[in-house]
């Protein structure tokens, strides 16, 4: 026998207060009328009251309901054999959709697992389906009806993610947290030993949650893949492109593989290569016939094994004309035309051609037709230019602004915003320069800090508000006394880089430092979307839809399958677009700009070896070989004795207890009636 709250128990010490009551009820004498008390012989009272109980039925009846009603409060129960009593608990079926499940018939065998497991489990129990992958998501909640639960089971399709034991951990947690009942967690899965995490601890499962596992497919199946690719985003001679591939071998003997190159759909180069047992080998495709725009590549292999969606690596290349660039420069300045076009020339000689031009010459320029202006140390900006220049920034465009000792005479900065606060002239001080402090190696134009090192600037422009302006303008660049030297400020769709001084010899020596080449090559790349173009992405890879903060523009997105995936607010909305399908996407920008982007599955799906039995069992908690049948037996939770025949439960004694204290207290307001009751006068 046990108490659910045995604190009430205490309630019991309130049997004091009837025995107080029947100690202390005082005797009622009744006076009669005599003659004379002179016959009475006179004695002394004592000064100490007997004292005696009276009404015992009466007694006992008030201690029992005393004790009765501490024993009800208290909840007595005891524990009784009960033949298939098992307790409650939450069947979680999880069946792995990732990319691997596509082996052979590994996903239909997991699901008929789970449908013959669902056809075992009690009427009364609750369930819920799970499918896993690089996320958990929850094609039920937890549901009594089995038609619903097999439907679930049904509509699970394969996908292109990578599977995930961490996350399949973290919302074992999530549900543990918002459950009431013990957890049964069936796993149905090829159990990969690349799903599981780099720490152990995260796959660790809470208390109450017993998982059980339920492999599919074979313990070891070779498999080949053409692993990656390394192929340029961008090319503007075909000629000088080069692809590289390299193919893999899980678990494989060795083997000679035919290697084809596929552009658009068509073959145009194939190669034989001797891939070893369980290795790699690369093979390298020179030139490529492309036509302009962009163009759907993929590598293929000739394989006859047991997951084929990865003998083939997508990636997409670009063929362009030379992007066009504008630079602006004062008539007197022809130093910083002559070393930019020198630089932007050694950097990337066939990826963009510079039109320079002075202030003057460049007034009824339609800045709309070039990639990239570039405002060297202008002094005077004609109203016309200056409008047409914003207006080009606000649509998607990019400008370079460069301040010497000719802007700072103006007092506004163009196209960049704000005013020139002070100029500060290094030269005249005792070291005779400054170099840079501090370096933001995030941005994509800066580099390492250790390339700006020996660059010594005599003069930098001070603008006001700079630091101010946190959410326009990003420093990636500082001098050694705080002074912003690179400066990137969005407006509209576009960004305007502005540097603090200028592409001359005189206000600084950069263009004499090797790192002036890389800087004007990473600038512009940045500025005009080139710089780093990936040929391809893998599957759950974010794509950053917008550069600026203007949401009122809409982006198009199509998808492998042809369809939109963004609805029209979130095409006027959103930042990013996670890539969830293998295949090409066709994506406008917000800004006008188009790409074609391939994705590939990561191949860490591709390697089907799975997880040893002893980290298995270390997972699971107990030891045993993991079941691999379609109807596992059900199992039980360990340090369990009882099986479902002899399952020990619960039997609440409330309601006899309630009983016993209603009628102890109807007999005490009788035997009260009866002994307490105001006699009646006689006649």
């Amino acid at each position: 026998m046990g108490f659910i709250a045995p604190a009430f128990l205490a309630g019991a010490l309130a049997v004091g207060l009837p025995l107080y009551l029947h100690l202390l009820r005082r005797h009622r004498s009744e006076a009669l009328p005599f003659s004379s008390l002179m016959f009475f012989e006179p004695r002394e009272e004592s000064a100490v009251r007997r004292r005696r109980l009276r009404y015992w039925l009466l007694l006992a009846l008030r201690l029992a309901v005393v004790l009765l009603a501490a024993l009800a409060f208290a909840q007595p129960y005891v524990m009784r054999l009960a033949a298939g009593a098992a307790p409650a608990r939450l069947e979680v079926l999880a069946i792995d959709d990732s990319f691997s499940m596509r082996a052979g018939t590994r996903l239909a065998d997991a699901k008929r697992a789970a449908l013959a497991l669902l056809a075992h489990k009690p009427a009364g129990e609750s369930a819920q389906v799970l499918a896993l992958s690089s996320e958990v998501s929850a094609v039920t909640q937890a549901t009594r009806d089995p038609s619903a639960l097999r439907a679930a089971v049904q509509s699970i399709g394969p996908t292109d993610s990578r599977s995930s034991f961490a996350a399949l951990a973290a919302a074992a947690r999530s549900l543990a947290e918002n459950a009431s009942a013990p957890i049964e967690l069936h796993l149905f899965s090829d159990l990969q030993r690349t799903s599981m995490p780099p720490s152990f601890a995260e796959m660790a499962l809470p208390a109450g949650v017993t998982l059980v596992l339920h492999a599919v497919g074979r313990p070891a199946e070779p498999n080949w893949a053409v692993e990656s690719v390394s192929a340029p985003g961008e090319v503007w001679n075909p000629r000088d492109a080069r692809i590289q591939a390299v193919i893999a071998g899980y678990g494989t003997p060795a083997a000679w593989k035919t290697v084809s190159l596929v552009v658009n759909g068509r073959t145009v180069a194939t190669r034989r290569i001797d891939v070893p047992s369980s290795g790699r080998a690369a093979v390298e495709f020179d030139s490529l016939e492309l036509p302009h725009g962009f163009s759907r590549c993929a590598v293929r292999i000739d394989s006859a094994d047991a997951l084929p969606d990865d003998d083939e690596y997508r990636f997409t290349v670009e063929r362009s004309d030379p992007r066009p660039g504008l630079l602006i420069h004062e008539a007197a300045d022809g130093r910083s035309p002559l070393y930019f076009a020198t630089a932007l020339a050694a950097a990337a000689p066939s990826a963009f051609v510079l039109d320079t031009l002075t202030v003057q010459q460049a007034a009824q320029v339609d800045p709309s037709s070039y990639s990239f202006v570039v405002l060297s140390d202008v002094g005077s900006v004609p109203g016309g230019l200056a409008g047409r220049l914003r207006e080009y920034v606000g649509r998607g465009g990019s400008v370079l602004v460069t301040l010497g000792t000719a802007a700072a005479q103006q007092g506004q900065v163009p196209v960049f915003g704000g005013a020139l606060r002070t100029s500060h002239l290094y030269a005249r001080e005792p070291e005779g320069f400054v170099s840079v402090g501090a370096a933001d190696t995030a941005y994509p134009a800066v580099g390492q800090p250790s390339e700006w090192e020996s660059v010594k600037f005599f003069y930098a422009a001070g603008l006001e508000g700079t630091d101010a302006d946190g959410t326009h303008a990003r420093v990636a660049l500082r001098l050694a006394d705080g002074t912003p030297l690179l400066i990137e400020r969005s407006l509209g769709e576009g960004r305007v880089v502005l540097l603090a001084s200028g592409f001359d010899n005189l206000t600084n020596d950069l263009p004499l430092h090797p790192v002036f080449v890389a800087f004007v090559d990473r600038t512009i790349r940045y500025l005009t979307g080139t710089e780093g173009r990936s040929s391809a992405r893998v599957v759950d890879d974010f794509v950053a839809l917008r550069a600026g903060e203007d949401r009122g523009l809409g982006v198009e997105v199509v998808d492998p399958e042809g369809r939109r995936p963004l609805s029209l607010q979130a095409s006027a909305s959103a930042q990013w677009l996670q890539l969830a399908h293998a295949g090409y996407y066709e994506l406008r920008f917000a800004n006008g700009r188009e790409d074609l982007i391939a994705v590939n599955p990561d191949r860490h799906e591709s390697d089907l070896a799975p997880m040893a039995p002893d980290v298995l069992a270390l997972w699971r908690g107990t030891p045993g070989a993991v079941s691999s049948s379609a109807a596992a037996p059900r199992a039980t939770a360990p340090g369990a004795a009882a099986g479902p025949e002899d399952t020990p439960a619960a039997h609440s004694l409330w309601w006899y207890v309630m009983l016993l204290l209603l009628l102890a207290a109807l007999a005490e307001s009788a035997a009260g009636s009866r002994y307490l009751g105001t006699p009646r006068e006689g006649p």
